[in-house]
């Protein structure tokens, strides 16, 4: 029996969202396509044309991005996330280290997790991987350009299928340090970390990564 169509409210925006989610994890539409099991073809004409998706068709396209169904279609914006039931019986477990390093390796958003004017902050970022640590721009002078070097920090990343009932969340522990070093500026700035926030934040940062913990939830089937 074939899947039953998704219908969208505005179908143009599907589109939208795969293109600047494949530019994010800085994916060409040919890998999409393999980790999607679809065709090329059929890609770039999902991403331009106005259409339907059945559901397994929706669901392999949303996992091939490294987001929730819910989050493609866009349905989830304006709404907190985990407001719906979790599964009957979940299955919590840890993650591995390098299961942790492959969930932060396409880069994204996070919440860097320090302590500002004797407060704890969470303070979101757009990120990039280099070497196994975390980079990501922040403005000049900042609160978090004043994070001493030997101060302890942590970053979480964390997604969420609330559709399958699914979803992981790894923290990254280390110290933050300001990167001047031309060499190394260099290599940063070729990831192509776009701010969130958008403004001036010509400020690069490096948290150097000393641990990962990480948890994984499923759905048992």
């Amino acid at each position: 029996m074939s899947q039953p169509a998704t219908r969208l409210q505005d179908p143009g925006d599907l589109g939208r969202r795969i293109v600047e989610r494949r530019h994010e994890l800085h994916l060409s539409v040919a890998e999409v396509a393999e980790r999607a099991g679809m065709a090329a073809d059929y890609i770039e004409y999902v991403e331009h044309t106005p259409t339907d998706l059945s559901s397994a068709a929706l669901m392999r396209l949303a996992r091939s991005l490294e987001m929730s169904s819910a989050e493609l279609l866009g349905g989830d914006q304006g709404r907190p996330p985990g407001g719906e039931d979790a599964g009957r019986r979940p299955l919590l477990s840890d993650l591995e280290a390098s299961e942790c390093a492959a969930h932060l390796s396409p880069g994204g958003l996070g919440r860097l997790v320090f302590r500002a004017a004797g407060q704890p902050v969470a303070h979101p970022v757009n990120f990039r991987m280099l070497d196994g640590d975390v980079v990501f721009r922040s403005t000049e002078g900042g609160s978090i350009s004043e994070i001493a070097p030997d101060e302890p920090v942590s970053f979480e990343v964390d997604r969420l299928d609330a559709a399958m009932s699914e979803g992981w969340s790894v923290l990254a522990y280390g110290t933050i340090q300001r990167v001047d070093e031309p060499a190394e500026l260099k290599k940063i700035e070729a990831l192509g970390i776009r701010p969130w926030a958008g403004g001036t934040r010509h400020a690069y940062f490096r948290l150097g990564v000393t641990s990962l913990t990480g948890r994984r939830i499923d759905a048992f089937r």
